[in-house]
C-alpha cells in the first residue's frame, strides 16, 4: 500500500503530463477539445498553409443549439458572425459549424 506522498506525486505528474501534451505543438489536425484558454470553450488543431495552428473558440457557459435547436437563434448567429463567408481554419469558421 502506498503513503500519502506517494499517490500524491503520481496525481501530480499525471496533471503534468495532460499539461504538456495539451500545450504541445500542433503537428496534426486534431478532434475538438475543451480549450486551455481561460474564457473559451474548445480548441482544435487545423492546417494553416504549410503547418498546423492551434485555434480556440466558443464562449464558456454557453450552450450551443446544434443541429435540431431553437431555429431563431441560430440565424441570428449566423448573422452576427457573417458565417456565409467564414474561411475553414478560423475561429468563426468552426463556432460557425458548430451552430
Amino acid at each position: 500500500m502506498k503513503n500519502f506522498s506517494g499517490l500524491f506525486a503520481e496525481s501530480l505528474n499525471s496533471e503534468i503530463k495532460v499539461l504538456e501534451e495539451k500545450s504541445a505543438r500542433c503537428t496534426k489536425s486534431t478532434q475538438k477539445a475543451s480549450s486551455t484558454r481561460p474564457g473559451k470553450k474548445w480548441m482544435k488543431c487545423v492546417k494553416s498553409g504549410s503547418g498546423y495552428k492551434r485555434i480556440h473558440w466558443g464562449q464558456a457557459g454557453v450552450r450551443v443549439t446544434g443541429k435540431s435547436g431553437n431555429t431563431k437563434r441560430k440565424k441570428s448567429f449566423r448573422a452576427r458572425h457573417k458565417c456565409s463567408s467564414a474561411k475553414p481554419g478560423t475561429p468563426r469558421y468552426q463556432a460557425c459549424k458548430d451552430w
